[in-house]
């Protein structure tokens, strides 16, 4: 199993890929003044510090390489850095430059800096001692209701939302192996009581032979196929690598999309290029399958 808490992993590559999409999905939300529901089904601590000598020092090799969003920057990337409070300017050159913020915003503080007034946000969070941290971070904020409950369990309690839109974000540990199945199928329950939604999914891209890896030849892309294929609607699938394709571990992440934003494909186009740059190691790239009528 990946095992891939939070906390112990806040500001890595895998965050910096998943939290800018997010950003861009919800920032396409309130383009409408309709409101809407954000439903969180992992979410967390909230906030966490960074180079504390706590976790894994992920951040390094995520938000770190960043260095200066300039104007050349990717505006997917600008809108994600400046929201997680990154210099904007300067040479987008992946370098350190002591500048980076003390703490990095989770998923759901993401959503507390941008939803509005008659927005509303619903996080779930099993482990007590998240759950304890999300509380005393957004347990304030009237806008979002905590549960302390498995969320792909609960998921199904909200939907279909009485506002009729919504955005789901799916980001599971993946560090118990019945996750793997458990996710298609509270997904495909989501789907059916709600097709319109806007789902966002996270999965690692482990290689041959990694623990919880789906199979034992090749890259473990099983899991994004298998995503894809629940539906039949508009989606997509995006992955970056960030180590060669099939490297023992975790070697890239991917974001399968159920309603994407239809302005979300050219950002993802210029961005991802970019991610692989900066964020990579070795050979790297990047994967959008895009089925949007």
């Amino acid at each position: 199993m990946l095992s891939y808490r939070h906390g112990f992993h806040a500001g890595s590559a895998a965050d910096v890929f998943k939290h800018s999409v997010l950003v861009f999905c919800l920032e396409y939300l309130r383009g409408k003044d309709k409101p809407f529901l954000y439903i969180d089904t992992h979410a967390g601590a909230g906030w966490y510090p960074l180079d504390t000598g706590t976790g894994s020092r992920g951040w390094e090799r995520g938000i770190g390489r960043l260095g200066g969003l300039g104007p050349e920057a990717p505006s997917l990337l600008r809108r994600y850095g400046s929201l997680c409070g990154m210099p904007l300017d300067g040479p987008l050159d992946g370098s350190l430059d002591g500048s980076l913020p003390c703490r990095y915003p989770g998923s759901p503080a993401i959503a507390a800096k941008l939803l509005r007034a008659g927005d509303r946000g619903a996080c779930f969070e099993l482990h007590p001692a998240d759950f304890a941290a999300l509380e005393g971070a957004l347990g304030g904020d009237r806008r979002f209701s905590l549960r302390h409950e498995d969320g792909l369990t609960g998921l199904k309690s909200l939907l279909p939302p009485l506002c009729r839109r919504a955005l789901v974000l799916i980001d599971p540990a993946y560090e118990d192996a019945a996750e793997y199945q458990a996710l298609p199928a509270a997904l495909e329950e989501a789907l059916r009581r709600f097709p319109a939604g806007v789902y966002l999914v996270w999965y690692p891209l482990l290689g041959p032979g990694a623990p919880g890896s789906r199979r034992r030849t090749g890259d473990d892309g099983g899991l994004g196929e298998i995503l894809m294929a629940l539906n039949g609607g508009n989606r997509c699938r995006v992955e970056l690598h960030t180590a060669p394709v099939g490297s023992p571990g975790l070697y890239g992440s991917g974001l399968a999309l159920y309603n994407p934003p239809w302005t979300l494909k050219p950002e993802l186009e210029a961005a991802l290029p970019v991610l692989a740059r900066l964020l990579g190691g070795g050979e790297t790239g990047w994967d959008l399958d895009w089925r949007v009528q």
